[in-house]
């Protein structure tokens, strides 16, 4: 179970070293006892059906596109995304899904002193197995 929840790879086709050093790094944390698995592979159980979610109530779901730039309005909301590719994403309400080091490096200077971003800087990133 864990190897398929971890990298959707049958336990014969993956190295358990892999599993050893998710295991000792869960086993290491306050409440490392308690991690748990999906019943299936991440992108079926967990991101389809928020994906699904936010496109039954009139939303979009971009995928494989990467932000260059947040604007902002003279207000400090988001007027619009920029992605690398030069389009302009706009929208009544974001969300977008990055490693957290990616979003402090895309953080708008106007937001990096509210308090609610400062919180970030308390985020450190996770590497992914």
């Amino acid at each position: 179970a864990m190897s398929k929840a971890l990298n959707f790879i049958n336990p014969d086709e993956l190295s358990m070293q892999c599993i050893l050093i998710a295991l000792n790094r869960f086993l290491q944390e306050k409440h490392g006892s308690k991690m748990a698995f999906l019943d299936g592979n991440p992108p079926e159980r967990l991101c389809k059906p928020i994906a699904d979610h936010i496109e039954s109530l009139g939303g979009q779901v971009i995928l494989n596109s990467r932000i260059q730039k947040i604007e902002l309005n003279a207000d400090k909301s988001v007027k619009h995304f920029v992605l690398t590719n030069g389009n302009i994403i706009t929208g009544d309400a974001y969300v977008f899904a990055t490693p957290v080091d990616i979003l402090k490096l895309l953080l708008p200077e106007d937001w990096k002193e509210i308090s609610y971003f400062k919180k970030l800087d308390k985020l450190v990133g996770v590497p992914v197995i």
